[in-house]
């Protein structure tokens, strides 16, 4: 039986708007109109409320917070309760329901949205609606520098071939400080680096933030990295193009020790190898992490159209944890896949070590309040017939989602479903989702369309 969650938490439509992304279009010149529908109604569901722009960031950089506040002013002889709509472009970018006392004024706390870097300034108008009220303000946007390209990866053009993935890279302009990198595909904001602890921890060891991208519709797909310091704004952009006679992601050939449960002796060192191969030869690197407690273990460096990648481990390691290894080539393909997973007779697995576990797919990205399915497959190498609990976590604070019994015959698979319903967020959400049986697990990055967000 199914057993499904609702689990991603967030502000949900009605909350205080927080930050939101996209594509804005704006005017520089500063002036504010408003209109009024008619005279002040003392109906309880705010007709009678009049709304205007107290204040507006003008100008805002590409790639920085466009911030605006509005106030509320109930001008009836009763209680108001207004739903107040944010829009930049005619886009809207959240609302907030707040009550007012009669004759009450009052600022919600501002709505936050980030802006769309390009190369020149352009405009963007910013309206509030309320109760049938509404106000409206130019504002500029201010156009960015690029990146400098030894801080872009990969810096030449990108074709790839339909469903293979694109690892992209937006350095550090200044690796001793703070720096937020927000992405858009095709103007359409997809969220920001710093959401996801690997961000985070790629970023403290690589200096770059990163975006794996993967494009199904064949065409020319425009990708913008909007960097925001310190020290200023800035922008970097990439053209995936999607045809059959484009470049293949890179393959994970072999392994030693060979795939499944890895023992690690926790006083020694453990090696290990993977056996790399890229069809356009442009290989350049494998970064090795351990899943669930958010470990990147190192970086490998790999050549040509095969190479052998090599790490060795130092003590031991979590058990129950899953080796993923990430192959990146110098145009820009990647991709990604769990090798290992800490355990085995050594160190206290159970007769399961004939089980595997992966996920063969997922219907991500999928918009908030949608159901997010997941395949996973197991398979067999056993000569008997076993019966496993399959269970499906979810989430950086991990929680189970969905359990499955899925009995295998020896030398068998078998492939499940799993799902459970998304909850309504309003912002972009990337996080890992994982399949585990008793000592096996697979895992892989989802990511849910925020309302605001959302196509």
């Amino acid at each position: 039986m199914v057993n499904r969650r609702t689990l991603l938490r967030g502000a949900a439509a009605s909350s205080i708007v927080p930050v939101g992304y996209g594509h804005v279009r704006s005017r520089g010149d500063g002036t504010e109109r408003a209109s009024r529908s008619g005279g002040p109604e003392p109906i309880s569901d705010g007709s009678g409320v009049h709304v205007r722009i107290a204040d507006a960031t003008d100008p805002v950089p590409g790639a920085g917070l466009l911030e605006v506040t509005a106030e509320l002013e109930n001008v009836t002889d009763r209680t108001a309760r207004p739903t107040v709509e944010y829009f930049v472009g005619g886009e809207s970018i959240g609302n907030v329901t707040l009550t007012l006392e009669p004759g009450e004024t009052r600022r919600p706390f501002p709505a936050s949205y980030r802006v769309e870097p390009a190369a020149d300034d352009r405009e963007a108008t910013v309206r509030v609606e309320a109760a049938g009220d509404s106000a409206e303000r130019a504002v500029t946007v201010r156009g960015v520098d690029e990146l400098d390209d030894g801080l872009t990866r990969p810096n030449a053009e990108i074709a790839v071939q339909p469903g293979t993935s694109v690892f992209l890279e937006a350095g550090a302009v200044d690796p001793d400080a703070s720096q937020t990198t927000a992405w858009w595909v095709d103007g359409e904001s997809v969220g920001e680096s710093t959401a996801a602890p690997w961000q985070s921890i790629y970023y403290a060891e690589r200096n770059a933030h990163y975006r794996q991208y993967t494009a199904d519709a064949e065409g020319s797909h425009e990708i913008t990295a909007g960097v925001e310091t310190d020290d200023g704004t800035y922008r970097a952009d990439w053209t995936v193009t999607v045809t059959p006679d484009g470049h293949a992601s890179p393959t994970i050939e072999g392994a030693r020790p060979a795939r499944g449960s890895l023992p690690i002796d926790p006083e020694g060192t453990t090696d290990l190898e993977i056996d790399v191969a890229d069809p356009d030869g442009a290989l350049d690197r494998v970064v090795w992490w351990v899943s669930q407690v958010d470990r990147l273990l190192g970086v490998s460096e790999v050549s040509g159209a095969t190479d052998t990648a090599f790490l060795s481990v130092e003590g031991g390691l979590p058990q129950s944890c899953p080796i993923v290894a990430w192959v990146i080539a110098n145009d820009g393909t990647f991709t990604s896949e769990t090798v290992w997973t800490v355990g085995g007779a050594e160190s206290g697995a159970s007769a399961d070590a004939g089980v595997s576990v992966s996920i063969t797919a997922t219907n991500d990205p999928v918009d908030a309040g949608d159901v997010l399915e997941v395949t996973a497959t197991l398979e067999n190498a056993g000569d008997r017939s076993v019966t496993r609990a399959l269970e499906l976590i979810v989430g950086h604070d991990p929680t189970l989602a969905d359990t499955r019994h899925v009995s295998i015959d020896g030398g068998g698979s078998e492939t499940v479903d799993l799902e459970f319903e998304t909850a309504l967020v309003a912002n972009d959400q990337s996080f890992p989702v994982r399949v585990e049986t008793e000592d096996r697990t697979a895992e892989r990055t989802v990511t849910v369309r925020g309302t605001e967000t959302g196509s």
